[in-house]
């Protein structure tokens, strides 16, 4: 018996995934911090899908957390054959007035924390056939955004990372997908600090809808998905044009009043 694990699954992106995945008949591990609402995640997916979920509450924040979810892993032998590294925050405003310690806690739960559970899983991955790394960064890795500047490097590091790792580990026959989302129906506008969002309806994406192409993108092994026209249109213009331009455009955008 195999298994998907998902950081970050209480809600959100993180959630949908877990029910996508569950559609897939995957058998899960569920992890993030609130463990009432993944005790409540699981109950809903064991009792519509003929699947088993473990679920493991656990701050990811906490020193040694990727190593312990491993070997927790490994002791209960629960062989992880889909690792989905989609935990993680933002941070918006000033960078000269923003915490410090909140900028470092969101660069480690965002990029380090990925590379220590890719590196700790590896090896249990390269045991089972037609293993995946699903990363989720975000459209903002395509382009440095003021205001929100740690964060959109933050996830500049993820798109980076999993290009680079993709190539080092296609002949171990494992592939790495890199999940680009853009504006999704989500708390995490209001958890970033973000006083305003005011993208249109059409350009706000469904987590089920992004879900959906993730694990679709996923299973034909697509080096980067990014749900969505809008933001596919998004992506392609921030390749072309001057980053300076761009960011001058954006930073009118995510100026705090």
């Amino acid at each position: 018996m195999n298994y998907t694990l998902i950081t970050g699954a209480s809600n959100g992106i993180g959630a949908a995934l877990a029910r996508r995945c569950a559609q897939e008949g995957d058998n899960l591990i569920l992890v993030a911090r609130n463990q009432q609402a993944l005790e409540e995640l699981a109950e809903e997916l064991e009792s519509k899908h003929e699947i088993v979920v473990r679920v493991i509450a656990k701050d990811l924040l906490s020193p040694g957390a990727a190593n312990d979810l491993y070997l927790l892993c490994q002791k209960n032998e629960w062989p992880v054959r889909v690792l989905i590294n989609n935990a993680g925050v933002g941070l918006w405003g000033k960078f000269h007035e923003l915490s410090l310690e909140q900028m470092l806690e969101m660069m480690q739960l965002n990029q380090q924390l990925i590379v220590e559970l890719s590196h700790f899983f590896l090896p249990m991955l390269k045991e089972v056939p037609y293993a995946h790394i699903l990363n989720v960064s975000s459209t903002a890795g395509f382009q440095p955004i003021p205001y929100f500047s740690v964060y959109a490097a933050s996830k500049n590091f993820v798109l980076s990372f999993s290009r680079s790792l993709r190539q080092e580990l296609k002949p171990l026959r494992i592939n790495v997908s890199c999940l680009c989302p853009g504006p999704t129906e989500s708390s995490f506008f209001e958890k970033a600090g973000f006083e305003r969002i005011k993208y249109s309806k059409g350009a706000i994406m469904k987590a089920e809808e992004v879900a959906d192409e993730a694990i679709l993108g996923m299973i034909d092994r697509a080096a980067v998905i990014i749900p969505g026209f809008s933001n596919r249109v998004g992506a392609f213009f921030s390749k072309i044009m001057p980053s300076g331009l761009m960011a001058s455009l954006i930073g009118k955008y995510f100026k705090p009043t």
